[in-house]
């Protein structure tokens, strides 16, 4: 999958043309997704995609979905990450991000609907730093390692564009640093001409209760001077 397209911060468009094709276990079929079919070599046996999943709008259902077509069937396994109320203090907009529980429902709730049979071999996983799972120690007894019961044997990791430098400097990590193979990395590809990130949708909505608010104290105002002159 060189695809290049959104993540965490993704594309939001209201037309879904994906089409998802799923076997007799209610995986989805290995070797098709969309229009695209997949051969057997870009299919992994551990996937990690990661985010903030604010909202699962049109292109963070692109990256699940990829990652969840990406995952060997029957067998391979699918590790979500989800940033923590936390770690997301200094973005953009931040009081309009939904809490962390809100957010697992979400992501959840998509993932069980677009491949029911994979409930067992998906893991969403809170994330307390920069790389989640994919970059703790595999030094035994590690106390580096606060991903407990989640083992880094992953081999591909799915994001966007947006966020390839950081799965470069992920690799980097893992080979200089943790003596890993680094993984293949999967990105989704932009094809909306207007595609909208998750920042830009929270400004939207910041902007448009401003405006409900600004509104609301006009009509209060002029209710006061109709009191007045009454």
């Amino acid at each position: 999958h060189n695809e290049k397209g959104g993540d965490g911060d993704t594309d939001e468009n209201d037309s879904d043309n994906d089409t998802i094709n799923f076997n007799n276990n209610g995986d989805i079929s290995s070797d098709a997704v969309g229009h695209y079919r997949i051969p057997s070599s870009s299919l992994y046996n551990s996937v990690a995609v990661g985010g903030t999943w604010d909202g699962v709008h049109y292109g963070h259902r692109k990256l699940l979905t990829l990652a969840i077509s990406s995952v060997v069937p029957n067998v391979g396994k699918l590790c979500i990450g989800i940033t923590t109320d936390e770690m997301l203090k200094q973005k953009d907009f931040a009081e309009l991000i939904p809490p962390l529980k809100e957010r697992i429902r979400g992501v959840r709730n998509f993932v069980d609907a677009l491949a029911p049979g994979m409930k067992n071999r998906i893991k969403i996983v809170p994330i307390v730093d920069a790389y989640g799972p994919p970059g703790a120690s595999v030094a035994e007894g590690s106390k580096k390692n606060v991903y407990v019961g989640i083992e880094n044997d992953f081999d591909a990791l799915v994001l966007s564009h947006e966020t390839l430098p950081t799965g470069n400097k992920l690799n980097q990590y893992r080979v200089e640093t943790l003596g890993l193979e680094p993984l293949k990395l999967l990105c989704t590809r932009r094809t909306e001409a207007h595609g909208m990130s998750s920042t830009v949708l929270r400004k939207m909505r910041s902007q448009s209760r401003q405006s409900k608010s600004g509104l609301r104290e006009k009509s209060q105002s002029s209710d006061e001077i109709t009191d007045k002159v009454g």
